[in-house]
């Protein structure tokens, strides 16, 4: 029960005006309320927490049940309840004496007409307080007044006549909608694209979002990707009455409308303006329900669960003729408007039909050849081969279309490997370019197809691009680079090659050791990632592949990515608006990277593991190792060994330097963690002779702190260190340096946190409820381990903590990092079984008055201040020219001082 009521609490918290227990002191203060909202704006729940603080408060509340069955009934409800209390309301006392307590009514609009003059009278009199929760109508929902609506609209008009206050609840906004999710047991296993596709399906109903996140939960527990499973909802579940519920008062036009544009997918605004009412379209995109993406046609997408509801009740066999319908009048008028979005319709209709039922062969073989290329590159486009093939073989029966041939093509490479690897997306894209580039002589061409002069700078940027990615397997970022700035520089590239280009450009900077050009390269991007208008071709593959791009950059360049992870859960959104199938892995890899560079490593592998489990993936696979690398790393960071080997252990570098290099950092963060540190050094050795020689700053760097940090770096890599430091302007290289510098030779048992280079990017804050969720390892020991255990440093944080310094003012009083400090913390908690950071400096603290004080008595004069029991760490740097580097000195006058130091 006292979990219910917390549960609840927290609900209410969440959105304006929900503050029960406010309103139910207001109410026992004798004022009357009215709460008024649409269907699913959280009503009932906000009656029924007032209801449960007007008893915890000591008064007394009176529930009235309403039902539709009762409402043509006089006194039918008040009957029903068998109140004592309530006969006032059917023959009041002639004394004008009050009821005892507080009445409370939910959906006033089924009271019958008697109880609702009643009540009213009652209200206005004072002879008694009542809570009324009222239903208000969504724009352009079907009324349903009847005989009584007369006498109910007395109740809803105690608000305007100054008898009660009136509760406006509004509809459940996005962010809130995300922090309702949170507060559900097992949210935790709702990966970042699917806590997208609930909000959007909820349609900013708190009760619908409710019922989802209940069907989701349960899919997932069951290994069952819970977008999938909401395409079939069983008759007469708790979701489908909800659902039914929800839409019980949509107009026939709006049901309509939703029900075709989601079968016709991405249809063009112009286009639906042909066949739809413009207000139902216009309303309906207001709302929410429809989506309108940013590019100059305005493709629309509807909310499928919505719409399947639409389908059900409108009926299969009137959906199906209003979409052949649309399908018949585009073949009739196909010299003067086109749908793609339609054409993949009509082949799918032809497609199941054959030609003789279909009616296909009545028209010309050039309309045949177009349709069936349509519904070939759509299909392509979702990674769904053996379709693709299929209709480019129908439509190439019809005519020898050089952009059918291209599709035949990539269906047939999507089917079967060659030389057993896969085809790259980016020359997949550059052959369909030429291809159409070519039917244009042949009559086939678009409006709006790419000119020659773009699909050619585009085949550069892709050539340029492939050869970049070859060079950065090989550890060569600095042609990389070079390539990938030659491929920004076709400045008559398409969009969406543009956009590649710059990001490439951009990542291999980074590596490279110039983050000043990569920053230069990821704003240019930026600022295509927030155009108003997308003029061609970009579409939300493009945008996440993009943020992939610049979320490992900037974990890479030890630089905070908090903008680009805020950035991509915006994207997110658009994405569960306007994507298909094909785009939930690039999303879920997204996430990964993000909450990866977070250091949140229990959501990054639930990203990463439902961004796996998702087919078609459309995630290159040297992109999945690397970020699969990622995820490992954070994982053995956080204590989870055994899963970081697990990702470790089915991966297989291919040879390529680039994977190879990574395995061996990742698998010395293990080694580290397991406490083997001399197979740890072996590992950390093994990645930096890869990066020996090799014009990849960044990850020689890491390399490099990593050996110096294991005491296993020469003298001659520990100036490479600091001369990398001063050539490179990398967040992360400075950094290095400093804490090289700063470590002694009593810290060669160092925590394994300290490993970790680039700081935690910042994140918004996530509930307590949110974050017990999603974390899942075994907790720290139980209280009663000994904290002599604690080293020095541990100590003295624990100690400076009890004090109420922050985290990032512990840093800088002792010239650490936050993430150090954060590091000696976890470490500290888990030796001491300390539940939470102000726990461990409240029994360090504690242990240390004892210390003291048994001191005092043996040695009066031994008196020392409890913030440096332990004294001061004494240690000497790695080398002079590292202690130079870190005190900000000139490294190459630091060295002589050394020897003469010597």
């Amino acid at each position: 029960m006292d979990s219910d009521r917390r549960t609840l609490r927290s609900v209410e918290a969440i959105g304006a005006d929900r503050d029960a227990g406010a309103w139910a002191a207001r109410v026992l203060d004798g004022h009357s309320l009215v709460v008024a909202g649409p269907r699913g704006s959280g009503r009932s729940h906000l009656l029924r927490g007032i209801t449960a603080e007007i008893e915890r408060l000591g008064g007394r509340a009176v529930v009235l049940h309403t039902a539709s069955a009762l409402s043509q009934q006089p006194f039918g409800a008040v009957h029903a309840a068998a109140e004592p209390a309530l006969a006032m309301l059917r023959t009041p006392s002639e004394d004008g004496a009050g009821m005892d307590g507080v009445l409370i009514v939910d959906d006033i609009e089924l009271l019958d007409a008697e109880s609702a003059r009643a009540i009213a009278r009652s209200v206005a009199s004072r002879r008694l307080t009542a809570v009324l929760a009222q239903r208000t109508p969504r724009p352009r929902d079907v009324g349903t007044d009847d005989a009584a609506d007369g006498a109910r609209r007395g109740l809803r008009d105690l608000w305007v006549e100054g008898l009660a206050r009136r509760v406006d609840l509004t509809e459940l906004a996005d962010e809130d909608a995300f922090r309702l999710i949170d507060v559900f047991p097992d949210a935790g296993l709702l990966d970042s694209p699917t806590r997208a596709a609930l909000v959007w399906r909820a349609d900013r109903s708190r009760a619908l979002l409710r019922r989802l996140v209940l069907h989701a939960i349960a899919d997932a527990r069951a290994g069952r990707d819970p977008l999938e499973s909401f395409r079939t909802i069983a008759p007469h579940s708790r979701l489908a009455v909800a659902l039914e519920r929800h839409m019980s008062e949509m107009p026939v036009d709006d049901l309509e409308s939703l029900a075709v544009i989601s079968r016709l997918a991405h249809l063009e605004t112009a286009v639906a303006t042909r066949f739809f009412d413009v207000d139902s379209l216009h309303a309906l995109t207001a709302r929410g329900l429809v989506h309108a993406d940013r590019s100059p046609q305005r493709r629309l997408t509807a909310n499928d669960l919505i719409a399947q509801e639409a389908r059900r009740r409108l009926g299969a066999s009137h959906v199906e003729a209003l979409v052949d319908a649309v399908g018949r009048r585009m073949l009739a008028e196909c010299d003067e408007w086109w749908s793609p979005a339609v054409a993949v319709t009509v082949a799918r209709r032809w497609h199941r039909l054959g030609p003789e039922r279909s009616g296909e062969a009545a028209h010309p073989p050039a309309v045949r050849a177009r349709i069936a290329l349509d519904a070939a590159r759509e299909a392509n486009d979702r990674g769904d081969a053996a379709h693709a093939a299929a209709y480019a073989a129908r439509g190439l029966r019809s005519a020898d279309v050089p952009a059918l041939r291209v599709e035949a093509e990539l269906a047939a490479r999507a089917r079967v490997t060659v030389d057993g690897e896969a085809d790259d997306g980016g020359n997949v894209d550059t052959r369909r370019r030429m291809a159409r580039g070519r039917a244009k002589d042949d009559g086939y061409e678009r409006r709006g197809e790419t000119s020659p002069d773009r699909t050619l700078a585009d085949s550069r940027v892709d050539d340029l691009l492939t050869h970049a990615s070859r060079e950065g397997a090989r550890l060569e970022w600095t042609a990389a680079a070079e390539a990938a700035g030659r491929a920004v520089a076709e400045v008559s590239a398409s969009p969406a090659a543009r956009l590649r280009a710059l990001v490439a450009a951009g990542t291999a900077e980074t590596i490279s050791g110039c983050w000043r050009r990569a920053r230069v390269y990821y704003r240019a991007a930026e600022r295509m990632l927030d155009a108003r208008h997308i003029t061609d071709g970009l579409l939300a593959r493009d945008r996440l592949a993009a943020l992939i791009s610049m979320l490992a950059g900037h974990q890479i360049a030890g630089a905070d990515g908090a903008a680009v992870h805020a950035r991509l859960e915006r994207e997110l959104a658009r994405t569960a608006r306007e994507g298909d199938g094909a785009e939930l892995p690039l999303a879920g890899a997204a996430a990964a990277i993000a909450f990866a560079g977070a250091g949140r490593a229990a959501e990054s592998r639930r990203e990463l593991a439902s961004a796996m489990s998702r087919t078609p993936s459309t995630v290159p696979d040297v992109d999945t190792t690397l970020i699969e690398l990622s995820v490992a790393e954070e994982l053995a960071l956080a204590g989870g060994f055994d899963d970081a080997r697990a990702i470790l252990a089915r991966l297989d570098d291919r040879g390529i330097p680039l994977l190879r290099r990574s395995s061996l950092y990742v698998q010395t963060t293990i080694l580290a963690a397991e406490g083997r540190h001399d197979a740890a050094r072996v590992a950390a050795r093994g990645a930096a002779e890869l990066t020996r020689g090799r014009s990849a700053a960044a990850l020689r760097i890491r390399d490099l702190f990593r050996l110096t940090a294991l005491g296993a770096a020469s003298e001659d890599e520990v100036d490479e260190l600091v001369q990398l430091a001063a050539t490179t302007d990398l967040p992360l290289a400075a950094e290095a340096v400093r804490r090289a510098s700063a470590r002694s030779t009593a810290e060669e048992e160092l925590p394994v946190d300290e490993l970790r280079l680039h700081a935690l990017w910042s994140t918004r804050e996530v509930s307590r409820q949110h974050s017990d969720a999603v974390i899942d390892f075994p907790r720290p020991p139980e209280l009663g381990m000994a904290t002599g255990e604690l080293t020095a440093r541990e100590h003295e944080i624990a100690l400076m903590a009890d004090e109420g310094l922050t985290n990032r003012e512990i840093a800088t009083r002792l010239f650490l990092s936050v993430r150090t400090v954060e590091s000696h913390i976890y470490q500290a908690r888990a030796k001491v079984g300390a539940a939470s950071r102000r726990e461990l400096g409240r029994m360090v603290a504690a242990q240390a008055d004892r210390a003291r004080t048994t001191t005092r008595s043996t040695a009066a004069a031994d008196e020392r201040d409890p913030t440096m029991i332990h004294g001061p760490r004494v240690g000497s740097p790695p080398s002079g020219r590292a202690t130079a580097a870190a005190d900000g000195r000139d490294p190459t006058t630091s060295r002589s001082t050394a020897a003469a130091d010597g």
